[in-house]
């Protein structure tokens, strides 16, 4: 294997890892998976036996689940890409932390809201109702704290990193976010960058 192999869908978490990947240069093949049933396939499973994507599968043949994961691991791999801020500086590790408070807080209120009747026992639409209300109540309280935290227009200041585009996607999940002028700015900054609006295009992403 001679190019990196994403395993994706429309509208899903892959599209930062697209992004990712454009941004660095890398040559990639897309695998989409539309059905939830090709996730759980021994095939699949065998590349991830979470069953969820994104994967991404790396020119030496390992593979590498979970997003942020992915990104860290390109972020190594291509340092020149500055993908993040550079080891040791008081940005990375801003920009780390930040992308850690998405994928531990808003990307399972996101879960939460679209995939309520995953996060109970009960099967009342009540039920699901009220866990639908409660993450849209998590995803307002934590965008507020991450547009809180942005220098402008960017996370850190003029400078666009994987963190940027990691928190336009999750924006776009939850549209009252752009309600806030420092999420709705940071979008339109990460869109001008044509990687970035490439991946966001094929994911379809903004309809």
């Amino acid at each position: 294997m001679s190019d990196y192999r994403l395993y994706w869908r429309p509208g899903a978490g892959s599209m930062v890892v697209e992004a990712a990947l454009r941004l660095i240069g890398a040559a990639f093949e897309c695998v989409r998976i539309d059905e939830d049933s090709a996730l759980h396939t021994p095939k699949f499973l065998a590349l991830n036996p979470a069953g969820k994507i994104p994967v991404l599968e790396l020119p030496s043949g390992q593979v590498i689940a979970e997003s942020v994961a992915i990104l860290l691991a390109l972020d190594e791999t291509f340092p020149e890409a500055r993908l993040l801020p550079p080891h040791g500086s008081p940005a990375r590790n801003v920009a780390v932390q930040w992308l850690i408070f998405m994928t531990a807080n808003i990307y399972p209120d996101a879960l939460r809201l679209y995939y309520a009747p995953r996060h109970t026992d009960d099967a009342s639409p009540e039920a699901a109702d009220a866990i639908k209300r409660q993450a849209i109540k998590d995803l307002d309280r934590d965008f507020a704290q991450l547009a809180s935290a942005i220098s402008g227009p960017f996370l850190l200041g003029s400078t666009m990193t994987i963190t940027d585009v990691y928190a336009a996607m999750l924006a776009d999940w939850h549209r009252p976010a752009m309600d806030l002028p420092e999420i709705s700015d940071l979008v339109a900054q990460v869109l001008k960058n044509p990687a970035v609006a490439k991946a966001w295009h094929n994911h379809e992403y903004g309809c």
